[in-house]
């Protein structure tokens, strides 16, 4: 595949994740960006964040006072211990949840929560505030002084993530196909907002006057103290920690969460010393994502549904018998259209085999019968 014919696919895919529709797995997408990275590495694409929002949509467009970036990402042990030396063997690390939902921004004038943007593509977001003030662990109003005494300045932002508990999904989105979907469209609804009273805010960087904190254990600490909800958060001494905690993860961990995670971030604990290393792809060097490997399963096709979304898009939906995939019982798989069902001849009895990529969206990865691989 040529260079400008992958950057349009990438492209599309990306489009077509922020707004609800994927059109691939999270895998196949990172297959296809790591062959782009090697083609080319200082294409264009590769440093862009998040997507634009649809023009014409019916929220505001604000631009971001500190851009919202992305990380590097780690797909395998042996990629994080590139990185890690890369960095200098850093003795102690941060190692918290990577929160499978929809990125925000928060923004506190006074100690007020005065405007929550969407990423969007890091630059410009969305302002969904309204939505934002009826949710679960946004803090309207921050305390008078820092945990230290100090005065809270002015100028405070806070960025973490908007999650559908998975208490929550059961509860009051069934029939919906993922707590991640289900986030992030609830999140941006113009009418009948009342359900983002269902969505909780994950706060995992704080902000004040616009400068992180001396380390991102007080961050996180910080942030615990005023309220907000944070992510699961371990101390490793070294890359051997985290390579246990990360086994600990895959066995046990995980499936004692409220809310999915698609990897962990690793960051370097001091502050200073992430600023020293600088950036590498246009991305802090200092923190990576580690994500977690893809399960899969075989199971028969029992039957093929069509779903109708909220946005009135229909879409074909897998049956199987159940299967267990990253702790969860699922039996349920959107397809992408009606391409992918003709493409794996997809028909009621056939053994498929399906995946739960990076824990979020279920996906009939091949038809075992025929030895047709998914192509989206």
């Amino acid at each position: 595949m040529d260079i400008t014919t992958l950057v349009a696919k990438l492209e599309a895919a990306r489009t077509a994740y922020y707004n609800q529709a994927p059109l691939m797995d999270d895998a196949t997408y990172d297959a296809l960006e790591d062959q782009l990275r090697a083609l080319d590495p200082g294409n264009a694409f590769l440093a862009k964040v998040g997507a634009a929002a649809p023009i014409g949509g019916a929220w505001p467009k604000v631009k971001h006072a500190i851009p919202m970036g992305s990380l590097n990402k780690a797909q395998t042990i042996a990629e994080l211990k590139s990185w890690y030396v890369s960095c200098g063997d850093r003795d102690t690390l941060v190692v918290m949840d990577k929160l499978d939902g929809a990125s925000i921004a928060l923004r506190y004038e006074n100690r007020r929560l005065v405007q929550a943007l969407t990423r969007g593509d890091g630059t410009t977001g969305e302002d969904i505030t309204r939505n934002v003030l009826l949710m679960k662990g946004a803090v309207k109003a921050l305390p008078p002084t820092l945990p230290d005494g100090t005065p809270m300045p002015k100028h405070v932002y806070v960025r973490g993530e908007v999650v559908c508990l998975h208490t929550d999904f059961n509860a009051h989105f069934k029939g919906e196909s993922n707590p991640r979907n289900t986030a992030s469209g609830t999140m941006k609804r113009q009418s009948d907002a009342s359900k983002c009273a269902y969505l909780t805010v994950i706060a995992y960087q704080f902000l004040p006057a616009g400068v992180a904190l001396e380390s991102k254990q007080q961050e996180l600490l910080t942030l615990k103290s005023m309220g907000f909800n944070v992510p699961r958060f371990e101390m490793c001494q070294g890359l051997t920690d985290v390579e246990k905690l990360y086994q600990e993860y895959s066995q046990t961990i995980r499936k004692s969460l409220d809310y999915d995670v698609d990897g962990l971030v690793v960051d370097i604990n001091d502050r200073s010393v992430r600023d020293s290393l600088g950036e590498l792809n246009n991305r802090p060097k200092g923190s990576v994502a580690l994500k977690f490997p893809h399960e899969k399963q075989p199971t028969k096709l029992l039957d093929i549904e069509w779903q109708v979304g909220n946005s009135g898009r229909v879409t074909p939906v897998a049956v199987f018998e159940p299967v267990t995939l990253a702790g969860a019982q699922i039996q349920r798989a959107s397809l992408a259209g009606i391409r992918q069902v003709e493409h794996l001849k997809l028909y009621k009895g056939c053994n498929i085999l399906v995946a739960r990529r990076n824990d979020c969206i279920p996906r009939v990865e091949a038809n075992l019968d025929l030895g047709i691989e998914n192509d989206l």
